[in-house]
């Protein structure tokens, strides 16, 4: 009598593990597809973003990006006293407007 029990045993645990490989080789074989898919986005995601990397790098070299080392002295020069001329008339722009402020502070106060 116990042999049937034994067998019974045996028997369902085969059929048990047989179900759960071939849930774990199903899922593996997802997992494996979902991989193959991620890896096909991210070469086309990094061939795309060295595209866009090279268009700004060209982008870059044809529009000068400012005074560099070995420009002529008197350029840098004639740069430093633009700018200072423009913070100069903008300093004055903005003085004038404080003054005009100032002055309709001081007529609420008499």
């Amino acid at each position: 009598m116990w042999f049937w029990v034994w067998t019974l045993l045996i028997v369902g645990s085969l059929v048990g593990a047989f179900f759960l490989a071939r849930y774990l080789w199903r899922s593996a074989m997802g997992l494996m597809d979902e991989l193959g898919r991620a890896s096909r986005r991210i070469g086309e995601a990094s061939d795309r973003l060295q595209e866009l990397s090279d268009r700004a790098r060209e982008a870059a070299t044809s529009q000068h990006a400012g005074p560099s080392l070995f420009d002529d002295v008197t350029i840098h020069y004639q740069r430093v006293n633009a700018q200072r001329s423009a913070r100069g008339m903008r300093k004055d722009a903005r003085r004038a407007r404080h003054v005009v402020t100032w002055q309709k502070w001081k007529h609420f106060n008499d």
